[in-house]
């Protein structure tokens, strides 16, 4: 069974295998997989029953607490680098009751997360409610294991606005399980479910390949027993049908 097993596997069927299995290991990576496939909440339920890790959190915040810190990519070269280039800003956003969390807006969105944050201020005054919303779609991953030294900013930050630090431990056990958590998305929400969907195609062409091709091995296998044991017969004359066909003239 083993030898036909092997016998199924070509190049081209390992290599969808392969590549569909790399793809799905960077989505698991990057932390927006297989949880952004999952029902997704939206942001009144987060401010109703705070955050936990892995939610997939889908919809309009509309509350803000300003910018503690940003972020930048740049091309590291074997003796230089390029410029840096800031891709977003992380925003402390209000979760629960009294808890804080932090959600990554994209530069795109800068723009209307301010305009946001001035609007919470003002209605923490006493003004109008937030009208402005700002989309989102992604997942509640831990800020130290997925971005080292955003967790040391988001600390700071509460510092600043005044918590102590015992009021900080405490607004994380209630609302977020004890860790900062962050809100981070895919660049592109369309582009993860088009990367998903082409990973899943090469693991289910790749996985039809081998079946069929071990199909067709079972096949021959059986043929090849079926005359071994046909030319064993005495004598090792094997067993023919004759038939005639009869035209009629007209």
């Amino acid at each position: 069974m083993i030898g036909r097993l092997l016998r199924s596997l070509s190049g081209f069927s390992l290599t969808l295998f392969v590549f569909g299995c790399i793809f799905i290991g960077a989505m698991v990576k990057v932390g927006d997989f297989p949880q952004i496939l999952m029902p997704s909440k939206d942001y009144d339920y987060v401010m109703e029953n705070g955050l936990t890790e892995g939610q997939h959190i889908k919809g309009e915040i509309f509350y803000s607490l300003g910018s503690f810190a940003s972020e930048e990519s740049y091309t590291q070269y074997e003796n230089s680098r390029t410029a840096s280039k800031t891709t977003g800003y992380y925003y402390m956003i209000p979760v629960g009751e009294n808890g804080l969390a932090a959600v990554f807006i994209r530069k795109d969105d800068v723009a209307a997360m301010e305009k946001l944050t001035e609007e919470t201020y003002n209605y923490l005054m006493g003004g109008d409610i937030p009208q402005t919303g700002v989309s989102f779609n992604g997942v509640a991953v831990k800020m130290e294991k997925n971005l080292a030294g955003l967790e040391s900013a988001f600390r700071e930050e509460l510092e600043y606005m005044g918590y102590a630090e015992g009021e900080v431990e405490e607004m994380l056990a209630t609302f977020s399980d004890g860790e900062c958590l962050v809100l981070e998305g895919p660049a592109d929400v369309s582009v993860m479910y088009v990367m998903m969907a082409i990973a899943f195609l090469m693991l289910l062409i790749s996985i039809l390949m081998i079946v069929r091709n071990y199909r067709k091995e079972l096949a021959y296998d059986r043929m090849r027993e079926g005359g071994q044991r046909m030319s064993d017969k005495p004598g090792g004359i094997s067993e023919t049908t004759q038939s005639t066909t009869y035209y009629i003239n007209r």
